[in-house]
């Protein structure tokens, strides 16, 4: 008799442990120091073997950034962008596209900002 109420007990037990880390997690993300974005990024965007030349300049206050990006061939994906920068997920928008998170890594940034377009940059030296 005293089995069912022990395997809600320790089923609810795991539901909590696995909410507090990955909650911890998280917090853990967005605590990370914030990455350096300012500067000139380059490289490509494309799959398939067709790719485009990709120009990304920021500048950084803080957690935000704003700057140019330039995506050959497509004006509809080039243009004024702003956004923000917490940990090594950068976030950003153009006038009437939010793009998809980026992945920030040392002097890469990495993601599929557009559906179908996935995007590899490097800082410029």
């Amino acid at each position: 008799m005293m089995k069912t109420p022990t395997i809600v007990l320790l089923a609810l037990l795991s539901v909590l442990a696995a909410g507090c880390a990955a909650w911890r997690a998280e917090k853990a993300e967005e605590s990370a120091p914030t990455a350096n974005l300012a500067g000139t990024w380059t490289g490509s965007a494309g799959t398939g073997g067709v790719f485009v030349p990709v120009s990304l300049t920021l500048t950084q206050r803080g957690t935000a950034v704003k700057g140019t990006i330039d995506v050959g061939g497509r004006p509809d994906y080039s243009g004024d962008v702003t956004g923000s920068v917490q940990g090594d997920l950068l976030k950003l928008a153009l006038q009437e596209t939010t793009l998809a998170e980026l992945r920030v890594k040392q002097d890469t940034i990495a993601g599929e900002p557009f559906p179908g377009l996935p995007l590899n940059l490097r800082r410029s030296r």
